[in-house]
């Protein structure tokens, strides 16, 4: 892409928006990019948002070449109208937000950690006034979840709402109800539909007929356009599946695959039988590719950068958490987050090599072990720490 020539305006293009975060940051919602500038950059980016002259000196022009040649900025004749976020964030910042809007759904998985569905949704005007405080405390990726979330009362208005964020708004589905007609007015960037297995393992877990829907959900979502991610649970009954499912993810398209295990929680405290153990279970954590965590703030377990809120209104440190929530929305997005504990790591009783990297695992996975500052068991047998 060639330099912005003598009279024209450098524009950020619409994906982009400046980040205060710990460090200034420029974030890409639409690859889920983020660049950490200095405050000269950021601020010249800053001004970008609506259209700005070309800089005349030599290091302005080489972060001008950059940002053109990775599509951060556009040239542009005239500037536009735009809000961006310039507050600085809290530290640790709140980075992702999982939004439970409803606690229906259709379906009765086998291994749901919230339990049995109902039928409360998070009134919409309560969704946008956290989304709107979200965005201003300088967050990036905002996961849509529920229960269905397209079962909620609102959804298309809340779609809509989204279409214009500063945010990379993730739809977190099952993929049953995703049909052409949905796959196309849908305004998110990313949509992750669940996979547990190849098609027995995964409808004896989700009901008949799930995994067909589910494929096709994310066949249809492709050829839309969209953003795909799986995630996958390991259990008892997908354990000789990954490769199979490995290839077919492949061969769908995926952007990423998140494979974890199951927490103890919901109803898979009364199905047993589908619980592996961490060693069993370890390794096929390494199945997962893409979705890697933006660097985050150093010497902090995992969940520095993550809260939840519930259907209810409740917030907590994320959805396993729901029965210890920190407060409600109504206080505020940033009162709660104050009240989220950030554990340091220097509180857990574990110091691997790779202890930066896997950031003691599972919070609540580590608890069911008995090891509330210990070790996240199925990250160890991962990593290969205990064999």
């Amino acid at each position: 892409m060639s330099e912005a020539g003598n009279g024209d305006l450098l524009r950020l293009t619409p994906d982009c928006s400046p980040k205060l975060l710990e460090d200034p940051c420029l974030y890409n919602r639409a690859t889920d990019d983020l660049y950490i500038l200095n405050n000269e950059a950021v601020e010249f980016l800053a001004a970008c948002g609506r259209g700005a002259a070309p800089p005349k000196n030599a290091e302005a022009a080489e972060l001008v070449r950059f940002c053109l040649e990775e599509g951060l900025l556009e040239q542009a004749k005239a500037p536009i109208e735009r809000r961006l976020h310039l507050e600085q964030s809290p530290v640790p910042s709140l980075r992702y937000l999982l939004l439970h809007i409803t606690d229906r759904c259709n379906l009765k998985c086998r291994h749901c950690f919230i339990g049995e569905s109902g039928n409360t949704d998070l009134p919409l005007e309560e969704i946008r006034a956290v989304v709107d405080e979200f965005e201003g405390m300088q967050g990036l990726r905002l996961l849509i979840s529920g229960g269905e979330p397209l079962l909620h009362r609102d959804f298309r208005k809340l779609n809509d709402y989204l279409s214009d964020r500063d945010l990379r708004t993730v739809l977190l589905s099952n993929g049953t109800l995703i049909d052409d007609e949905t796959a196309g007015w849908l305004h998110v960037q990313e949509v992750q539909i669940s996979l547990d297995g190849m098609e027995d393992a995964h409808d004896y877990i989700r009901g008949q007929g799930t995994f067909q829907r589910s494929v096709a959900a994310i066949r249809r979502l492709t050829a839309a356009g969209k953003q795909v991610s799986v995630a996958t649970m390991v259990h008892s009954r997908n354990l000789a599946d990954f490769n199979s499912l490995a290839g077919l993810i492949r061969e769908l398209g995926v952007r990423e695959w998140a494979v974890d295990l199951p927490s103890a929680a919901g109803r898979l405290e009364h199905e047993t039988g589908l619980m592996v153990d961490p060693r069993t279970a370890g390794p096929f954590l390494n199945y997962s590719f893409g979705g890697a965590i933006h660097e985050p703030i150093p010497g902090y377990a995992c969940g520095a950068h993550l809260m939840a809120v519930m259907a209810n209104g409740d917030a907590a440190r994320c959805g396993f958490y729901a029965g210890e929530p920190v407060g409600t929305i109504s206080e505020g997005l940033a009162a709660c987050w104050q009240k989220v504990r950030k554990l340091p790591l220097s509180e857990l009783e574990c110091d691997c090599e790779f202890l930066e990297d896997c950031r003691g695992g599972c919070r609540f996975r580590a608890s069911g072990y008995n090891k509330p500052e210990g070790a996240d068991l199925c990250q160890c047998y991962r990593y290969g720490v205990i064999k």
